[in-house]
């Protein structure tokens, strides 16, 4: 028989992988950039190239979600947790964000890598959708170190 999971457990569950942690951005209809913060993104593919990031349906940018849109994937380096904290709904008033155009889409500055994809297939998870993502570009900065999450924090 299997047994009722709840919530609090399976988080601490799941905190028990510790995984880097990125910022995914969107543009609006007005060209407004927005962006989340997920610990949900995962290299699916590499024939074709194709990546995944889990999303909320509570989450702002929710709403920006669509077969063929373009986001930015940026993986946050290790001096970057103030910018984790900013798109997780902790937003710093005095923080500054500035994005990165240079690539062709809004990612954030000086990440240790980014991807710039196109949602493939959005699948609806329970409280969750998956959007699967081709890839569109990308790149490594290898000379960064990473930002880990595990347990609910950075390490």
């Amino acid at each position: 028989m299997k047994e009722e999971i709840k919530v609090e457990d399976l988080k601490k569950a799941a905190g028990g992988f510790a995984t880097g942690v990125t910022i995914i951005t969107s543009k609006d209809e007005k060209s407004v950039v927005h962006g989340m913060t997920a610990s949900s993104f995962v290299s699916i593919s590499f024939i074709p190239p194709l990546v995944s990031f889990s999303i909320d349906r509570k989450a702002k940018l929710f709403g920006q979600l669509e077969d063929g849109k373009v986001f930015g994937i940026s993986i946050l380096c290790s001096s970057q947790k103030h910018l984790s904290n900013h798109f997780a709904g902790n937003p710093n008033k005095n923080e500054h964000v500035i994005f990165d155009e240079s690539k062709g889409f809004p990612l954030i500055k000086d990440p240790l890598a980014w991807f710039i994809v196109k949602a493939t297939k959005i699948i609806p998870a329970g409280d969750h959708h998956m959007v699967l993502c081709s890839i569109e570009t990308l790149g490594r900065d290898s000379q960064k170190k990473p930002l880990l999450y595990f347990s609910g924090k950075y390490l």
